[in-house]
């Protein structure tokens, strides 16, 4: 039985130990006709006995059943209310449990991405200085063989320029004098001319 049922209970019987005095009261006043019956101090008692027992009776209810389910209720909402809150404050360090957690690989995440990065970086720069090293190995021997190619060059139109040097101071020297000089004799010449100069 709910507490809005024993209350209702309480409150017919109530009413009807209200109405017992009233309705002879009500038959008195129709009959005799004296005036208002709660003001007839012959039925004074009568209304002083059945005041006390609705009061008791409504003491009662109140104190046995209606408060009683009024305590429980207001018991079981404050357990769900207390329940609530500890149930708010563990989703609320699992939130920030779940937040430090993120925050922390989020933090080894940029490490890890800054290292791959400086690594990378090195690797770049790495291949970078090795590249420039072969170039300029490949091209130092690029020169080396240049330059002896050029010295071979040189040496070989100095050695074709003695030669023509030698042709026309033979050539030079025998028309001046009409005689053929020798060849050993010219080269010297040529030779200690180029030299001299």
């Amino acid at each position: 039985m709910t507490a809005f049922n024993h209350i209702r209970t309480a409150g017919a019987a109530a009413l009807i130990a209200f109405a017992s005095p009233i309705g002879a009261a009500l038959a008195a006043e129709q009959g005799g006709g004296v005036g208002m019956p709660q003001l007839d101090p012959s039925s004074f008692p009568s209304q002083l006995f059945w005041l006390v027992v609705s009061f008791l009776v409504l003491f009662l209810l109140m104190w046995k059943v209606a408060l009683p389910r009024v305590g429980e209720v207001i018991e079981q909402r404050q357990q769900k209310v207390s329940a609530d809150l500890e149930r708010a404050e563990k989703l609320k360090e699992e939130v920030e449990q779940v937040t430090a957690e993120y925050e922390k690989l989020l933090s080894e995440a940029r490490a890890s991405a800054q290292e791959e990065f400086r690594r990378t970086q090195d690797q770049l720069k790495t291949e970078y200085d090795n590249r420039i090293a072969r170039h300029d190995t490949e091209l130092s021997a690029m020169i080396s063989e240049a330059e002896g190619r050029i010295a071979d060059a040189r040496k070989d139109a100095m050695a074709e320029l003695q030669n023509v040097a030698e042709e026309i101071a033979a050539e030079s020297v025998a028309k001046l004098t009409g005689n053929k000089p020798e060849g050993a004799a010219v080269k010297k010449a040529v030779q200690s001319a180029a030299k001299e100069a």
